[in-house]
């Protein structure tokens, strides 16, 4: 039974130690097992690495930091383990150290895109948006399948507009035209006061769906706002036309009721 026992421990180990960084427990029975593969293997580095950053996302700030003591002493060049204390650094509000664990940590393991996000987002919140954006970019560029995520958070960067742009246009070349990714877009070819290339982000985004009604409700406000009240018109008639062909069960449901009442005021020539 002893060895039954051991060999289990010894299988959630192996699993542990090989889980990406961020897997952690998320039941207290499973925080209380990897506890005990802690108690029972006090010099495996990785289940230290884990156990902090599970600590530094519930806010066990000091508990965290005794785990990578511990860690760093097994292992004193994982780079792994300054990314972790860069993560509390950040956690703490601190920037400054994060930047510069993870200066240490890249020197370790040049291109760790982790590492890269990580100062990305401190020297974010430092106001340094070049270094941020240069970190982002080196992250998007190491990663085989990156976020969309990773790419608004470099667009949302106080950047010029153009360059938020391209890099958007970088993200949906290579992912797709992700909802998320065209709508930023669109906001900012609207911002630039780019019409047409806004409508034309807006045909992507209707292009996969089955009702068109609110897109060219959208439409008609883009054109509206530009001064292109004719334009405006026909895009909400053609909005109401596609209602008035639905079924009378789906006409008459609130959200699209709602709907044709707001585009028959916006063509009312009484506006």
């Amino acid at each position: 039974m002893a060895l039954r026992s051991r060999s289990r421990s010894v299988v959630m180990l192996l699993a542990l130690a090989a889980a990406p960084l961020g897997a952690h427990p998320e039941t207290p029975e499973a925080r209380a097992e990897f506890d005990r593969l802690i108690a029972e293997f006090p010099n495996e580095p990785d289940l230290r690495l884990r156990r902090a950053e599970h600590r530094i996302e519930s806010r066990e700030f000091d508990a965290a930091e005794s785990d990578l003591r511990h860690a760093r002493l097994l292992a004193p060049r994982d780079p792994r383990i300054l990314v972790a204390y860069a993560s509390l650094a950040l956690a703490r509000e601190q920037p400054e150290v994060a930047r510069q664990r993870l200066a240490v940590a890249l020197s370790l393991a040049p291109g760790d895109p982790s590492a890269h996000i990580l100062r990305a987002r401190a020297s974010a919140r430092l106001g340094e948006a070049a270094a941020a954006h240069a970190d982002y970019s080196a992250a998007l560029a190491a990663l085989p399948e990156p976020s969309p995520d990773l790419y608004l958070a470099r667009a949302a960067l106080p950047v010029a507009p153009e360059l938020a742009l391209r890099g958007l246009d970088e993200g949906i070349a290579r992912l797709g035209p992700a909802a998320a990714l065209v709508e930023r877009a669109l906001a900012l070819e609207l911002q630039l006061g780019r019409t047409d290339a806004a409508l034309a982000r807006l045909d992507a985004l209707a292009a996969g769906a089955e009702r068109k009604e609110t897109f060219l409700k959208r439409r008609g406000d883009i054109l509206a706002a530009a001064g292109r009240a004719a334009d405006a018109r026909v895009a909400y008639s053609r909005a109401l036309d596609l209602i008035a062909a639905q079924p009378q069960w789906l006409r008459e449901s609130p959200a699209t009721a709602q709907l044709a009442a707001e585009l028959r005021r916006l063509i009312s020539p009484s506006r």
